[in-house]
């Protein structure tokens, strides 16, 4: 029975495999283009009905008053949803056809696809269609290649859940529960796309097919990815073999390790592209021939290929035509070539002054920033009852100090005897937090500084006062202002020109980012991209994104042009910098290869 299942499934998986391979590519181009003459629409009506030059998180609701921007808004989600469900239901098409020993080209499998998915958009059908997007896309299984294994929860999310561990505890039971879910919901594909059923009914079918086999089921499914997994790894292996076998054909005064170096890294590129749209393929092709094993379906025999001169140079045409469409889209930005050249310069900026490795913002975490060599540190500061400029980024001292008081209800003097290290290390008891004038001394001529006001709404002249502190030390030339609110940007403009401003947003979209008192722009690294990068440079303007922690936020930033990488971690970021340009298990590879002969 194994030995059958494994055989079904490759012959669904494999026999039309250049059909798939130029359906991802020409479903990833149209979907993207579509996508952009969408969104483009979409910001400049909601631009016009907001009547602002730029919306971000904080006049984003102005949208919503405009019924012709919902409207909008509504078709955009919509054609997303679609987008993801005409990738699986081509999948589910592709599989099917393989399974029944078929040959499908990439016309009628686009037709196909296009059809059957536009007939999942029943009103049946929709509540549970639309449910299940955030399901796949947040699904430990590779079940899309398109948009929706794109979504990730934004790192800023992901790091607040980890500082609360009952949240996360939460967290990681729904991650869970929505895995299970679509365990169980995997059958229903087939059933609905294939058989045209409810998903209701689908779902039940789904059920009962795995009733007691539900351990049997995963089992085997885990096996297939970890089996996807090995076959990939010694595909790699036997590419780098070859590689370097054709580098040794030909003399070269290097052995050949610049041809080699060349080639691995084109068709490495085309690798990843390959094997990003096989996963999926693989882990369907499972899916239809456990579907069709447990519906006791028999397996058709393929019926006898005739071979003739003609077929045969067909067939060598279409294979080498996918191949040549592989090669040409992975080195493309849709393929994954990086959007831009990094920026010269780039500065790592040191969030909350170091919060990694020390309590943040104190000046134990800016001490610690300098030594790691961060180009700036960023700084919370609030006001208390009594006007003292203190950093904090809370609004109370509960989580930091253990005093659950608001800043605006509390004095200075009771700020001073807070212990603000004990939190996070005993080694750090007894660490205060600290005024905005000790970072500031702390800080001149040794780091700049991004001092970002925070707007609570009790403050009196919090920028007058912030302004004054900075000329007080003599530092307008060391430190920029940012905020979450524009109109204290816009003040602290027009009392200060001299000192850059920064606009922190987790979105920002316009047509022009012209607003005069803002002199950069700070986002939130899941919608930092390269037309918002590209735009906001031409207007002369710089870009910063937060929170960048991951390796993977990390290389987005820097890959995409941007002028500074907000982190917790600096010394990761500026690792990450110094090794722009050079790929280390590329030279660990060389190295092993091509070894230095001693002279």
């Amino acid at each position: 029975m194994l030995k059958s299942l494994v055989r079904s499934g490759l012959r669904a998986g494999l026999k039309n495999w250049p059909s798939i391979l130029f359906f991802e590519i020409t479903y990833k181009i149209a979907g993207y283009l579509l996508f952009l003459n969408l969104w483009d629409l979409l910001k400049a009506s909601a631009l016009r009905a907001a009547g602002v030059s730029v919306i971000g998180q904080r006049n984003i609701g102005l949208v919503f008053r405009s019924p012709f921007c919902v409207l909008l808004i509504l078709c955009f989600f919509l054609f997303l949803v679609y987008y993801v469900y005409l990738e699986i239901t081509a999948l589910v098409l592709y599989c099917e056809e393989g399974w029944q020993g078929r040959f499908i080209s990439i016309w009628p499998l686009w037709k196909q696809a296009f059809l059957r998915s536009l007939a999942l958009f029943q009103p049946r059908n929709l509540p549970a269609i639309l449910a299940l997007v955030p399901v796949i896309g947040l699904s430990a299984l590779p079940l899309t290649n398109g948009f929706a294994g794109k979504i990730q929860i934004p790192e800023f999310v992901f790091d607040y859940l980890k500082g609360a561990p009952s949240l996360f505890a939460a967290f990681l039971a729904v991650m869970a529960a929505l895995n299970l879910l679509l365990f169980f919901c995997l059958f229903s594909f087939p059933a609905v796309i294939l058989g045209g059923k409810r998903y209701c009914g689908a779902l039940g079918e789904s059920r009962r097919l795995l009733k007691g086999r539900k351990l049997k089921t995963a089992l085997f499914l885990l096996a297939c990815v970890l089996a996807f997994l090995l076959a990939a790894l010694l595909l790699s292996v036997c590419m780098i073999l070859l590689l370097w076998g054709f580098s040794k054909l030909e003399f070269a005064p290097d052995g050949g390790k610049s041809a080699f170096t060349f080639h691995y890294l084109k068709w490495s590129a085309a690798g990843g592209v390959l094997l990003g749209i096989l996963g999926p393929v693989s882990l369907f092709s499972a899916i239809l021939s456990l579907y069709h094993h447990y519906r006791g379906d028999p397996r058709p025999c393929a019926a006898p290929a005739k071979r003739t001169v003609k077929s045969v140079l067909f067939s060598g045409f279409f294979v080498a035509a996918a191949l040549f469409a592989l090669m040409v889209f992975s080195e493309t930005e849709l393929g994954g070539v990086p959007y831009s050249a990094p920026q010269a310069g780039m500065i790592v900026v040191s969030h909350r002054a170091g919060a990694a490795f020390a309590p943040e913002n104190t000046l134990a975490a800016l001490e610690w920033s300098i030594r790691e060599g961060a180009g700036m540190a960023e700084i919370d500061v609030q006001q208390t009852r009594d006007g003292e400029l203190i950093v904090l980024h809370d609004s109370d001292f509960r989580r930091v100090a253990g005093l659950d008081q608001k800043v605006w209800e509390t004095d200075y003097s009771t700020v001073q005897s807070l212990d603000a290290g004990s939190h996070f290390s005993p080694a750090f008891a007894g660490e205060r937090i600290p005024t905005l004038s000790e970072m500031l001394n702390a800080a001149k001529g040794r780091i700049r500084l991004m001092i970002e006001l925070k707007a609570t709404g009790h403050e009196t002249a919090l920028v007058e006062q912030t302004i004054a502190r900075i000329r007080a030390a003599g530092m307008e030339n060391q430190c920029v202002i940012a905020s979450m609110d524009s109109l204290l940007l816009q003040k602290s403009k027009e009392l200060a020109p001299n000192i850059n401003t920064i606009y922190i947003t987790i979105m920002a979209f316009s047509d022009r980012y012209d607003l005069p008192y803002v002199d950069g722009y700070s986002v939130e690294t899941s919608f930092l991209n390269a037309e918002l990068v590209t735009q906001l440079h031409a207007e002369g303007k710089e870009v910063y994104a937060w929170t960048a922690n991951s390796d993977a936020n990390m290389l987005k930033i820097i890959r995409m042009g941007a002028d500074g990488l907000v982190t917790d971690n600096p010394p990761l970021a500026n690792f990450f910098l110094s090794i722009t340009d050079r790929n280390y298990f590329l030279n660990s590879l060389t190295e092993l290869l091509y070894p230095k002969v001693p002279n």
